[in-house]
């Protein structure tokens, strides 16, 4: 390993760090090319608070890495919440975070720590999700992720080598995090059983599989290319017959660039969601084909338009109104004398002290969070929707205060805000869904 890749660079190196073997190698590598190029260097340690005095204890011996080879640190907290989809939530909020810190410096770079075990780990993960080329390639030494350039030097490294490195330039310990022993994950499953198994059927297992990752990104590289020549060239791209001239390879990755173009928006499709595309366009249907939540087409009349499917936010001024309409959602409001011993999740109740004369009803908002029943801190809403299996679309609302705190999500979950008591008078609120987007 050397550090001559970062000779020209004059912008601030930002170094992923947790404090493990991979992140202090890429470190002790960007130090030492900093002080040749003259960059600024920042070590910035992710605490996710996941577990505990560990957690904190591997904050405290990054910081001291850091500082003993004179590289700048800084510690951000990420407040993440066990449960489902772990890996992706906090990869999600991490993201977010460089972006911040990103928009402060001047050509800031990125600099991950991922290896080559780690692609090899993806690889097999994304073998399981259906992936195609594209996504079976792995990671990439350059990328750009929501305007994040990032890099990753150490992608042709294994953990053994990055290791061995280390211990040749005087540091022979390391943060090892204990989650990585849990089988709960599949990462970790495929790290501590499957591979060493298949390592030990195929003695140069690790070496082909890397082989076949450098011809896969060929051959996706080649479908990539294709693809963006064939959209870019196309005038009639908005035209349900170009789509159903185009072969299968192609339409998975030019409906991305669809979505580019059409909401800004080409973060990965679900396979689900290009066979509902395909589905539609080669059986000549018309309506709405949804992507994703927010990601919506209507065709019709053999065109394809963005679509918004979700009606935008209405005040509500109960007082004056007893029941409005929210798209295909109808909401009542009316005066109890007591808590009902049973409602549903289609019905909410407030005290009536305190409860704001306006509300708002919309679709969630980005990051949004709510105090549900029984809690004492806020969860995304997202979480909520997830925890409950409930599907992102059609779109279930949300009741809040104008320019404040969610109150209630119908369908989903009851509110631990303003509580009515049992003996108390107070505000019932129901929701009734009269029928699904078309």
């Amino acid at each position: 390993m050397d550090n001559s890749i970062f000779s020209n660079f004059r912008g601030t190196l930002l170094v992923g760090f947790s404090g493990g073997a991979d992140s202090s190698a890429l470190l002790l590598l960007a130090a030492k090319g900093a002080a040749e190029s003259g960059s600024e260097v920042i070590a910035v340690h992710f605490n996710h608070h996941l577990r505990g005095a560990e957690s904190d204890q591997e904050a405290a011996d990054a910081e001291k890495f850091a500082r003993k080879l004179g590289v700048k640190f800084r510690k951000i907290d990420l407040d993440i919440a066990p449960g489902s989809n772990l890996e992706s939530r906090a990869r999600q909020a991490r993201l977010e975070k460089w972006q911040e810190l990103c928009a402060t410096f001047t050509d800031p770079l990125v600099l991950l720590g991922h290896h080559l075990d780690d692609n090899i780990e993806n690889f097999f993960i994304r073998i399981g999700r259906g992936s195609n080329s594209s996504g079976l390639k792995g990671m990439e030494f350059f990328s750009e992720v929501n305007g994040v350039r990032i890099c990753r030097p150490l992608l042709i490294y294994t953990r053994d080598e990055i290791e061995e490195f280390l211990r040749e330039n005087g540091v022979t310990s390391w943060a090892v995090d204990s989650s990585n022993f849990n089988c709960d994950f599949s990462r970790n499953v495929l790290r501590n059983r499957i591979l060493p198994e298949l390592y030990q059927i195929f003695p140069g297992g690790k070496k082909a599989v890397a082989a076949t990752l450098n011809n896969i990104a060929c051959d996706a590289a080649y479908l990539d290319g294709l693809a963006k020549t064939w959209y870019d060239d196309a005038e009639d791209r908005l035209s349900t017959q170009f789509w159903k001239n185009a072969d299968r390879a192609l339409t998975v990755r030019m409906l991305k660039m669809l979505c580019k173009e059409l909401f800004n928006d080409d973060s990965p499709l679900s396979m689900a969601a290009v066979e509902r595309f395909d589905d539609m366009i080669l059986a000549g249907k018309n309506g709405v084909c949804v992507l994703d939540e927010k990601r919506h087409l209507r065709i019709s009349g053999g065109e394809i338009f963005p679509d918004g499917a979700a009606p935008e936010p209405v005040s509500w001024m109960w007082r004056d109104q007893p029941d409005v309409r929210w798209g295909k959602w109808h909401f009542t409001v009316s005066m109890v004398d007591r808590l009902p011993e049973k409602m549903s999740l289609f019905q909410s109740c407030f005290r009536f002290a305190g409860f704001p004369e306006v509300l708002e009803i919309g679709v969630p908002c980005k990051g949004e969070a709510m105090l549900p029943f029984g809690r004492k801190k806020m969860v995304k809403i997202k979480d909520l929707r997830i925890k409950r299996k409930i599907p992102a679309f059609p779109v279930n609302p949300v009741l809040r205060i104008p320019g404040g705190n969610a109150l209630w999500l119908p369908g989903i979950h009851h509110s631990g805000e303003l509580l009515m008591r049992p003996d108390e008078p107070g505000v019932m609120i129901s929701a009734e869904k009269i029928k699904d987007f078309d």
